[in-house]
């Protein structure tokens, strides 16, 4: 058995369990190292949680996990990323709320598997662009950031169905925001943004059928009667009703 410090010999009990499920829990573990012993379990682990430990980094071993497909790492003390965790092919999942991560890592769209990504109560004050490339992408929740600068302007190249900016400091929109293919859901309530960046082409010709607004620089019956409006909720109604039967 690999020597263990005091808070990471309480983990050899789940190392076990792990061997055998490939599922290793072990969040609120008080960790505030990456145990080194996770690694033995390299090439049949499939879901590891870290959560709710005081984690500063992550290690660059990471890349040997070949088979992981979720990996959590929320409410810890990260304050970056290595470039290791690129090479995860297989990552459906990666969960990093509650950190202090400002940037991804340069080849972060090498994550070709990734659906979910929850970046939610860190300090990005710029979107990362990166995600903007990630092929498999189905929700990104940048929510409870300090995005303050505009977005993109490719924004069109986002692949998610769902986009959560809720409580940034954002201003301006992209109007590209409107050709994202597949995005339905779109959050932005509380930030800073005026009435004139929703534009007739974000409310009439997106594919957005959920539209959060509130708590910026307008009132809610303005935004109903922007040009463009009636289209939306339009494709609201029809979603709603397509979802009833």
């Amino acid at each position: 058995l690999l020597q263990m410090g005091n808070s990471q010999s309480s983990i050899a009990p789940n190392l076990q369990h792990a061997q055998a499920t490939g599922v290793l829990q072990l969040s609120g573990k008080k960790l505030e190292e990456w145990p080194a012993a996770i690694h033995r379990l390299n090439n049949n682990l499939r879901t590891l949680d870290l959560s709710n430990n005081r984690l500063t980094s992550v290690s660059t071993s990471i890349d040997g996990m070949v088979q992981l497909k979720q990996l959590t790492l929320s409410s810890n003390r990260l304050t970056g990323l290595p470039d290791q965790v690129c090479s995860l092919s297989r990552l459906t999942i990666l969960s990093l709320e509650r950190n202090f991560l400002q940037s991804l890592p340069v080849g972060f769209s090498q994550l070709k598997s990734l659906k979910t990504l929850q970046l939610s109560g860190n300090k990005f004050k710029d979107f990362p662009a990166s995600v903007l490339d990630l092929p498999a992408l189905e929700l990104l929740d940048l929510s409870t950031n300090s995005i303050i600068t505009q977005l993109p302007g490719n924004m069109s190249n986002l692949k998610a169905v769902e986009l959560n900016l809720n409580q940034n400091q954002l201003k301006l929109l992209s109007d590209s925001l409107a050709d994202c293919p597949r995005l339905r859901i779109l959050r932005l309530q509380e930030n800073c943004l005026p009435i004139d960046q929703f534009t007739p082409k974000l409310l009439r010709d997106s594919q957005i059928s959920l539209l959060a607004v509130e708590g910026n620089l307008f009132l809610m019956k303005q935004f109903d009667q922007l040009e463009g409006s009636q289209a939306y909720q339009e494709r609201v109604t029809a979603v709603r009703r397509k979802a009833e039967h």
